[in-house]
């Protein structure tokens, strides 16, 4: 089912001089989405030559009629979908670009709030031959940060993975690449669906002959979202789709892989530290005292005090940071297995 919401008739016909169209894929977060369609009507770019595309995946939440009020207070196309089934955002995405008027796709999600300047600035990116345009993506700043807090992964230049988050796409290559791939989605050992269609896509068009552009400034801020320990403890779990991807494209063990094998160059003391453990325990068990007297030592390197309160905090979490980090091993362990390519 579709309803179009718009302010005028003449805008949702043929959507004449419609340059760019901005696709956001949501379930419920209805919250999140007047924050981020705030954010749209206050962009610098003419309003004569953007739509937006909302593809509801099935909210139980109203988002329906959050697009509608917005769509009727301001001067631009606002598009409603209500997508047959909730896939995930892949096949949303794609389907809003097959909907779009524009030449240029622009895609964020539901809980990001992009910068004023983002279309304007995405937009000039583009010549003859830049086909993909990207910026970079931080966390609210208004927002908290707490240990357990799911941050946004964030960089300094050109983020190799091209998150759908804050991306812009030449829609006539998007679709000559037939879209993102909508195999590109898995359940991980927790049923925490996880995709790498983002990555993938651009991947795909930047081997196929096309080029990529990155500019500054081209923000777009990310929700800070709050978690429970064992959630924030399996979160890594999600890195199972790292082996696929370098698997599909090889080029990425160049660029998001230290010595080409490791996804974090920390990871490297944390496979060593196991052997390591297994030759003490064997020579004397008694030497794996050791491992409490490491952990206490890097709590106090966090407190720099002796606060005892603050040093139980700092053991903790210490602790948890460790286990997290034998999760996220594990997990490229297994994924490693999964598609016979080995990334750890």
């Amino acid at each position: 089912m579709i309803e179009t919401v718009s302010n005028t008739d003449d805008a949702r016909e043929a959507g004449s001089g419609i340059r760019v169209s901005v696709i956001i894929p949501i379930r419920n977060r209805v919250a999140l989405l007047e924050e981020l369609l705030e954010a749209i009507r206050a962009q610098t770019y003419p309003t004569d030559q953007f739509e937006v595309f909302v593809m509801d995946n099935r909210s139980t939440e109203d988002v329906a009629g959050t697009v509608e009020a917005f769509g009727r207070s301001v001067t631009f196309p606002v598009y409603y979908h209500l997508m047959e089934k909730d896939r995930g955002p892949v096949p949303a995405r794609n389907l809003g670009a097959q909907k779009a008027n524009g030449e240029i796709l622009a895609f964020t999600d539901s809980d990001c709030r992009p910068c004023p300047g983002w279309l304007e600035l995405g937009m000039s990116g583009f010549t003859d031959s830049i086909s993909l345009v990207s910026g970079e993506i931080l966390h609210k700043a208004e927002q908290e940060v707490e240990f357990f807090s799911k941050m946004p992964v964030t960089m300094e230049g050109e983020n190799p993975t091209y998150p759908a988050a804050n991306i812009f796409y030449r829609k006539s290559v998007f679709h000559d690449f037939d879209g993102f791939d909508v195999s590109l989605w898995y359940d991980n050992p927790f049923h925490l669906p996880i995709e790498s269609a983002d990555t993938d896509l651009a991947w795909r068009i930047k081997k196929g002959g096309h080029e990529s552009a990155y500019i500054e400034g081209l923000h777009v801020y990310h929700e800070v979202e709050p978690q429970k320990p064992l959630n924030w403890l399996i979160e890594p779990t999600k890195a199972l789709v790292v082996p696929a991807l370098v698997k599909r494209h090889p080029e990425l063990r160049d660029v998001i892989l230290f010595k080409r094998t490791f996804f974090y160059k920390g990871s490297v003391i944390y496979y060593a530290a196991v052997p390591a453990g297994i030759a003490l325990a064997i020579i004397d068990w008694r030497l794996l005292a050791a491992v409490p007297l490491l952990i206490l030592i890097r709590a106090l390197k966090r407190t720099q005090g002796y606060s005892p309160k603050a040093l139980a905090i700092a053991t903790m979490q210490v602790c948890f940071n460790v286990a997290r980090n034998y999760v996220f091993c594990l997990t490229m362990l297994y994924g490693s297995l999964r598609f016979r390519e080995l990334v750890l």
